[in-house]
């Protein structure tokens, strides 16, 4: 069978008419359990949101397992197709994952998000709504606002499934960094620092506090009315915000702190299970714009004390454009890693360890050759998923539950840098800041767009 390809815009009549049995299939979703039980003795069924870029990874990460099977794709961008148009002959193909959700609901069991932030808690809600297993990309979401919506929805349908795409999380190093943390052979941690690079111009981002690209001519192949998806307003198409430089701008990404937070917050989060953040300051030379800001300090306080922490509050230091802490100040020699790094400072050693697993360990200022490493199993972040979906459980490092409580941090920081300098006390029970009603009417939420705002689970 050919892949059949649905227009990219769609009659308003015939969208209304599916629309009813969205409606109906909302009624009709399956507990997580149930669904699981009954894919025992048959694939998995997947539907792809996100076709090009990140999601080529995803596919690949899943490729050669028996029981996995790609049923349809979508992309706003008709040459993404393209893709996986050799070895998915028989999946259909989409322009608008409404339509999916509307007339396609039972030929799919999982959902894959790989889409530029600010579709996320939309697309993710959905498909959570409609008792799909999903696996959703980092940062989990790009609204502070939208960790709560994401996690009522997990509370609606329990015993999905979910994945958040911060598959560094099963490198041998990382897992066994986070052993060493967790057994306390270092003593209780001090505070943490963590470094980026910085955002400039390049395939992924742009310079800080750029001016919003003058509007160019709009791809015959592209809708770009779908890819504006929840924006209120459209922003002018251009190839700095597709396909990749999104990440730069305000209202589509998150810049340097929410695109790596994930990939190195998470140690703390899996170590030492942390609570959320109590306060935030993020500080830079001038507020973020309609880009985002560059050479970012950000401190982010988290309550401490007790047998777990050295002290009453553990901090964070998070910062971006390659600014480091001072190892001098630290007692540390000068280290040879050059790149992102994630810091973390006990009472009787300090670890250093980079995005792919490779670390140092210090111990009374002085580099330890032949620590002890524990050992830890292999891991498969996308075919364990896939397997827990099927019935087969196994481990999975970040479940939406706690995904997104590694976002919080990081989309506390990108956020406080339109108030630089200024502490921004964080209430998490209610999302909401408690000392600062200015950040809470504009940096909390986003008005969503008619049509595309995440469904209520009710």
């Amino acid at each position: 069978m050919n892949p059949e390809t649905i227009p990219a815009t769609s009659s308003r009549r015939h969208f209304l008419r599916s629309a009813s049995v969205f409606g109906a299939a909302a009624l009709v979703s399956n507990a997580a359990t149930v669904r699981a039980a009954t894919n025992k003795n048959s694939k998995l069924r997947i539907f792809q949101i996100g076709v090009n870029g990140i999601g080529n990874l995803q596919r690949k990460g899943l490729e050669g397992h028996p029981m996995v099977e790609f049923a349809g794709f979508c992309d706003v961008d008709q040459t993404a197709f393209a893709k996986v148009a050799k070895g998915y002959e028989g999946a259909w193909q989409v322009a608008d994952y409404r339509e999916a959700f509307a007339n396609r609901v039972d030929q799919f069991d999982a959902v894959i998000v790989d889409t530029p932030d600010f579709h996320h808690c939309p697309m993710m809600v959905t498909a959570l709504k409609h008792g799909k297993h999903v696996y959703g990309q980092k940062p989990l979401v790009q609204q502070l606002d939208e960790l709560r919506i994401v996690r009522e929805a997990l509370k609606a349908r329990p015993g999905l499934y979910t994945q958040m795409g911060n598959q560094r999380a099963c490198t041998t190093g990382r897992m066994q960094a986070v052993e060493l943390l967790k057994s306390g052979r270092f003593g209780r941690p001090v505070e943490a620092h963590i470094w980026t690079g910085g955002m400039s111009r390049g395939m992924y981002f742009v310079d800080p506090w750029s001016p919003v690209t003058p509007a160019q001519p709009v791809p015959g192949t592209m809708d770009w009315n779908l890819w504006q998806g929840p924006l209120p307003a459209a922003p002018p198409y251009s190839e700095d915000l597709h396909p990749r430089r999104w990440r730069s701008y305000w209202e589509t990404g998150g810049g340097m702190l929410a695109d790596w937070g994930c990939h190195l917050i998470d140690l703390l989060y899996f170590a030492y299970d942390l609570p959320a953040p109590e306060t935030v300051q993020t500080d830079t030379m001038k507020p973020s714009n309609e880009c985002h800001s560059g050479y970012n300090h950000s401190i982010l306080t988290y309550p401490g004390g007790g047998d777990q922490f050295a002290r009453e509050k553990f901090v964070l230091h998070y910062t971006d454009s390659g600014i480091r802490p001072s190892f001098a100040a630290l007692g540390l020699p000068v280290s040879k890693i050059t790149g992102s790094c994630t810091m973390v400072v006990c009472e009787e050693g300090t670890l250093l360890l980079e995005p792919d697993g490779r670390f140092e360990i210090y111990r009374k200022g002085k580099l330890v050759e032949n620590e002890p490493l524990p050992e830890v199993g292999e891991r498969q972040h996308w075919k364990d998923w896939a397997d827990s979906c099927l019935g087969n459980e196994k481990p999975l490092w970040t479940p939406f539950d706690i995904g997104s409580r590694i976002t919080e941090p990081a989309l506390l920081a990108t956020k406080a840098t339109r108030f630089p300098g200024q502490e921004l006390h964080w209430d998490a029970a209610n999302y909401r800041f408690t000392n600062h009603e200015e950040a809470n009417k504009t940096v909390l939420s986003r008005t969503y767009r008619e049509g595309f705002a995440p469904p209520s689970m009710a």
